[in-house]
Parts: C-alpha cells; structure tokens; sequence
C-alpha cells in the first residue's frame, strides 16, 4: 500500500515537472513569436517608411531639376530672346520713320507682332523662372497665367480670389503654382473647353483652389492617367495637399487642391 501511494506520488510530481516544462516551452515559444513578430512588424513599418522618403526625396530632386532648367529658359527668355526682340522694335520704329505714308501699313502690323511678342517672353520668363515667381503673390502669378491664356487660346478663362490670403512658404507656393499650370496646360492642350474657372478661397487655416472647365471630359473610371495628372499628384503629395480629380465624359473636369500650411510643417517636422 505504501509502495502503491509513493509510485502515485511520484507519478504526479513527473506529471507536474511535465506541465510546467510544457508551461514554460509553450510561454518561451509565445515569447518568441511576439519578439519576432514586432520585429517583423517594425521592419515593414521602417522599409515603408524608408520606401516613402525615397520616393518624396526623388520628386524633390526631380521638381529641382525641374525649377532649375525652368529657371535657365526664364532667364534665356528674359535676357537673350527678349532682347534681341527689342532690337528688332527699335530697328522696325527706325525704318518706319523712312518711309513714305503710302508703305507704312505692313511695317506697322510687323511692329505690332514684335511688340506682342515681347510683352508675351517677358510675361512668360516671369513664370517659367521660380526666382520670379517667389517675388509674386500666388494670385499674382496665376493671373499673370490666365491672361497668357486669354491672349493666345481659344479658351474663355476667369479667376477669382476670396478670403485674406495666408502665408504660404516660397516652395510650396511655386509647387501650388506648377499644379495649376499644369492643369491650365492640360485644359488647352486635351480638353477642347471653351470657359475654365479658376477659383481660389482662403480660409483661417487653409487653402482651396478649384479649377473647372466645361470640356470634353474622361472616364475617371479609367485607370491609365495621363502624364499631367500624375505631375499634379505627385507635387501636391510633396506638399501633403490633397487633390481630387471629378470628371464625367461630355460634362467637364473639376480639378480641387486643397493646402493646410500647418499638416505640411507637421509632416516636415516628423522627418527631420
């Protein structure tokens, strides 16, 4: 009996040592699990984050490269073009002077084209070259913009500001322009639109621009985006401003941006 009741209590003590070893094997395997896990978990979230910084420091390089090739035409616009454009002013001004009445018609309508055509080099020098355009207020350029529009394309263009503006960086405000550049640039090149309105609102906190035409339209369904939509994303992406695209065949394209200074300071913030 008493051999029966130490091989009964030896038998527990074997089955107690195996719960525990199972115990501790099945708490170091959890533990393992989970120290894995994190670590898997924090190496996705860095190689994401790491992936992203990549793809905003090549925009970056790609919009500098861009602002500065920009820069170079302005400045060729402005210096050489424009100059040699006012040349020809004085020297057709010089030849008119000569002439008889009777032959003075063709030589004015010639002056004239010149003169137009150097007031457009330098209007165009100002916004192609972003040293220009950070002297220039935001409404400032675009308007410049859509007098260029109105003077050479057949599209009926309007503009209009409402709210006190707010203070936008130099960068951000050249990226905010290029966006609606390229849009401009989209509507007379694709669009086949007769009225685009540009519309800028300035709130306490943020900055809205919507920029509508009544053109021709797309499927927004369509998954191939052309070139210009996807520069208009990826500068606002740079600046985390959010663009949508609304746009029905037939029924015109709508074009919203909107700007928070404060979310782009925070996101700015957080990388450095």
């Amino acid at each position: 009996m008493l051999l029966a009741q130490q091989i009964t209590k030896h038998e527990i003590l074997l089955v107690v040592y195996f719960i525990i070893v199972v115990v501790v094997l099945v708490f170091l395997f959890i533990l393992f699990f989970y120290t894995f896990q994190r670590r898997k978990n924090k190496f996705l979230i860095e190689k994401v984050v790491a992936q992203k910084e990549f793809e905003s420091t090549l925009v970056q390089a790609e919009n500098e490269i861009q602002e500065a090739t920009l820069k170079n035409v302005g400045m060729e616009l402005h210096d050489n073009v424009g100059q040699l454009l006012s040349v020809a002013k004085m020297q057709l001004r010089s030849g008119l002077s000569k002439l008889d009445e009777d032959k003075k018609d063709a030589f004015k309508e010639a002056l004239e084209t010149v003169d137009l055509s150097l007031t457009e080099v330098r209007q165009l020098s100002k916004i192609v070259n972003g040293e220009v355009l950070a002297n220039l207020d935001l409404s400032e350029a675009i308007q410049v913009e859509i007098d260029r529009l109105n003077r050479f394309s057949h599209t009926d263009a309007h503009f209009s500001v409402t709210g006190e503006p707010i203070f936008i960086g130099e960068k951000e405000k050249i990226i905010i322009f290029r966006i609606v550049q390229e849009c401009c640039s989209n509507v007379i090149k694709h669009a086949e639109a007769q009225q685009l309105d540009i519309a800028i609102t300035y709130e306490k906190e943020h900055l809205h621009i919507a920029i509508k035409d009544n053109g021709i339209g797309y499927d927004i369904n369509n998954n191939t985006l052309g070139s210009g939509l996807i520069n208009m994303r990826r500068r606002a992406e740079m600046i985390h401003a959010k663009l949508i695209a609304d746009s029905k065949e037939g029924q015109g394209t709508e074009i919203t941006l909107t700007y928070y200074p404060s979310l782009h300071e925070a996101a700015q913030s957080s990388y450095s």
